[in-house]
């Protein structure tokens, strides 16, 4: 009986280290997503982020026929 939860409790740290390091390698791909074409960097755009979408007036998406969102992130001078 011992033995079994020696071996439950070092079941339970190795499983929560896994989880712990495979949440740091999510993360560091989220960062390296692109955000380069005008479906990111025009006015207004996709909420969903469509290939091809967004436009300098308010529209609706072509390929998901969602209406366009300002973009926050939008600067003049780009």
């Amino acid at each position: 009986m011992r033995q079994l939860k020696v071996f439950l409790f070092l079941l339970c740290i190795g499983l929560s280290i896994t989880l712990i390091s495979c949440k740091g390698e999510v993360n560091k791909k989220e960062e390296k997503k692109e955000v380069k074409g005008k479906e990111y960097t025009s006015k207004y755009i996709c909420p969903m982020y469509c290939k091809g979408s967004g436009d300098s007036k308010m529209g609706i998406c072509p390929v998901c026929e969602m209406d366009y969102e300002l973009n926050e992130k939008y600067s003049e001078e780009q």
